[in-house]
C-alpha cells in the first residue's frame, strides 16, 4: 500500500468519524434539547452531514472510470451543500452579535446571490468543465474556478464573521463590556478553529493539495464537537427561559381570570351597559378593572393603575383588588372606602407601592354617580350629548401616605348617559415621533363613536384611534378602560 493510499484510506475513515459526529449532535439538538428542525442550528447541523456523506462518495467514487456520472453528482452536491453551510455558518455568528445586515438587499447580495451563481456554474461543470472535470481514469481535476472561486469564497464568509468578532471584542474590552467581550472572544474562537484544524491536519498528514477543499469537512465536524458544549450552554438558557415566560402565560390567565370580562351573574338587567379591557404592555401588568353590585340598587365601578409593570405591579395589583372588594363590601361612600383601602394598603407596603384608583357608585335606581379618586386620570362623562372631561376631586394615590383623606365627588347622569374611565396608558400612548395621544384625542375618538353603539364598540373604537395614532411603536404601559351607559331604572 502507498503512502497516498494510506493517506485515502485514513481520511475515509476521519470522515466516516465527522458523519458520526455530526448525526450525534444533529439528533442531541433534536430530540434531547427539543430544538426545532427549522432551528438554525439543527439546519445547519444536517446540512453538515449531507455534505460530508457527498464528500465519502466523491472519495470512493473518485478514480473509478465506469462511475464518472456518480462522481460528478457527488462533488457538486458537496461543493454546493459546503457553500451553503458556511453562509448559513456566517449568518449564524453574526446574528450572535446581531450584525446582520439591516437592508433586504444587502442580504440578498451578500447571502443570495454568491451561492446561487455558485451553484449554477457547479451544476453545468460537467459540460463546461470550469469547476472540475474527470479525466478517462475517472480522477476528478480541479480546474481554474475551483481554486479562483469556491476556496476564496469560503475563506469569505468564515473570515467575516471573525473580523466582526474582533471588532467588538476590541470594542467590548475599551468600554469595559464583559459580556460583549465574553461572546466575542467565543465566536473568535468559533470561526478561527475551522482553519487551524484544517491546517493542523493538512501538517500532520502531509495530505495532497487536491484534498485542501476536501479536509474542511473533517475540521468541521472537530468544531462542532468542541463547541456543543456552549450550544448545550445556549439550548439551556433557552429553557429557562421559555419556562419563565409559560410561568408568566399562567400567570397571565390567573389575572385575567381576577378581572370580570362579562357580567353573567346579571344577565336579566337592562338598566345599564357596561364594557372594559385591560391590554398588559407585558405579560403580566399593574392595571386593573372590577364592577360589582353592592346591593340590589348600587352597582360598584373600579379602575386602578399600579406604579411599576411586570411581576411587581402584577402582585400590588392583586391585593390591592381585594382590598378594594373587600372594603366595599362593609359599605360606605367611596371616599370612605379609599381611606380604608389606603390604611391597610401603607401598613403592609414595605415596597413602597402605590396604586391610583377611581371608584365610582351608581345608584341605579335615581342615577345619582357617586365618586373618589386617588390620583387617577380624570373620567370622561357623556352628559349634554357628547363626551367631556370631569374634573372630579383628586386625593393621594393608594400607598403613599397613611393620613391621606379623599373626597367624594356626585353628578346625577340620566338615561343615555355615558361614563369612560380609563389609565394614562391610553392618553399617553407615544408614536414614532415621541407623540403622546392625549386626553384630547381621548376625547375626539369617543365623540366620533356613532350614538346607540354599546360600550364593547366604544372601547374597540378608542383602541382602534390608539392603535392607528402609534402605529408600529411598541406599548411602553399597560392599556385599561372601562365604559358604563346608563339606560334608567327598571319602570
Amino acid at each position: 500500500m502507498t503512502a497516498q493510499e494510506t493517506i485515502n484510506g485514513l481520511y475515509l475513515e476521519l470522515l466516516f468519524v465527522a458523519v458520526i459526529l455530526l448525526s450525534i449532535l444533529f439528533i442531541n439538538n433534536i430530540v434531547l434539547y427539543k430544538q426545532k428542525l427549522k432551528d438554525r442550528i439543527s439546519v445547519m447541523l444536517l446540512t453538515a452531514v449531507v455534505f460530508s456523506v457527498f464528500e465519502i462518495l466523491w472519495t470512493l467514487f473518485d478514480g473509478n472510470p465506469n462511475l464518472k456520472a456518480l462522481t460528478y453528482i457527488s462533488a457538486c452536491g458537496y461543493m454546493i451543500l459546503f457553500v451553503v453551510f458556511t453562509v448559513m455558518l456566517n449568518q449564524y455568528i453574526l446574528s450572535r452579535f446581531d450584525r446582520l445586515p439591516k437592508s433586504k438587499w444587502a442580504n440578498i447580495l451578500f447571502y443570495v446571490v454568491p451561492p446561487a451563481v455558485f451553484a449554477a456554474l457547479c451544476v453545468t461543470t460537467p459540460w463546461t468543465h470550469w469547476f472540475v472535470s474527470i479525466d478517462d481514469a475517472g480522477v476528478v481535476q480541479e480546474e481554474i474556478l475551483f481554486d479562483a472561486l469556491f476556496t476564496p469564497m469560503l475563506l469569505i464568509y468564515v473570515f467575516t464573521a471573525v473580523f466582526s468578532a474582533v471588532h467588538y471584542a476590541i470594542k467590548g474590552r475599551r468600554g469595559g463590556d464583559r459580556t460583549s467581550m465574553r461572546i466575542a472572544y467565543n465566536m473568535i474562537a468559533f470561526g478561527v478553529l475551522i482553519p487551524a484544524v484544517y491546517v493542523l491536519e493538512i501538517l500532520l498528514l502531509d495530505i495532497d493539495s487536491k484534498y485542501l477543499a476536501l479536509n474542511l469537512a473533517v475540521s468541521i465536524a472537530m468544531v462542532y464537537l468542541t463547541t456543543n458544549v456552549s450550544t448545550h450552554t445556549l439550548l439551556q438558557t433557552r429553557a429557562k427561559v421559555e419556562a419563565t415566560q409559560a410561568e408568566l402565560r399562567v400567570g397571565t390567565q390567573i389575572q385575567t381570570s381576577m378581572l370580570p370580562s362579562t357580567f353573567p351573574a346579571f344577565p336579566e338587567r337592562e338598566e345599564f351597559d357596561i364594557f372594559a379591557s385591560m391590554d398588559p404592555a407585558k405579560e403580566v401588568g399593574g392595571d386593573f378593572y372590577d364592577f360589582f353590585m353592592m346591593d340590589e340598587d348600587h352597582l360598584a365601578l373600579v379602575i386602578a393603575d399600579v406604579s411599576g409593570k411586570g411581576i411587581p405591579a402584577a402582585l400590588f395589583m392583586m391585593f390591592s383588588k381585594i382590598y378594594i372588594s373587600g372594603q366595599s363590601s362593609l359599605g360606605g361612600t367611596p371616599a370612605e372606602i379609599l381611606e380604608r383601602v389606603n390604611k391597610l394598603v401603607c401598613a403592609n407596603n414595605d415596597a413602597n407601592m402605590f396604586v391610583t384608583v377611581w371608584l365610582g357608585i351608581l345608584e341605579i335606581s335615581t342615577g345619582k354617580l357617586t365618586s373618589a379618586s386617588a390620583g387617577h386620570e380624570y373620567p370622561m362623562i357623556n352628559i349634554n350629548g357628547k363626551y367631556e372631561i370631569l374634573k372630579d376631586k383628586h386625593g393621594l394615590a393608594i400607598g403613599a401616605m397613611d393620613i391621606a383623606k379623599y373626597k367624594n365627588t356626585e353628578v346625577q347622569i340620566k338615561k343615555g348617559d355615558s361614563i369612560f374611565v380609563y389609565t394614562d396608558g391610553v392618553a399617553e400612548a407615544t408614536n414614532a415621533d415621541n407623540e403622546l395621544f392625549g386626553t384630547e384625542r381621548t376625547l375626539e375618538a369617543l365623540n366620533a363613536i356613532p350614538a346607540g353603539a354599546s360600550q364593547k364598540e366604544v372601547l374597540e373604537g378608542v383602541r382602534a384611534a390608539v392603535d392607528a395614532f402609534v402605529k408600529d411603536a411598541p406599548q411602553f404601559d399597560d392599556l385599561t378602560m372601562l365604559g358604563l351607559h346608563y339606560n334608567g331604572p327598571k319602570e
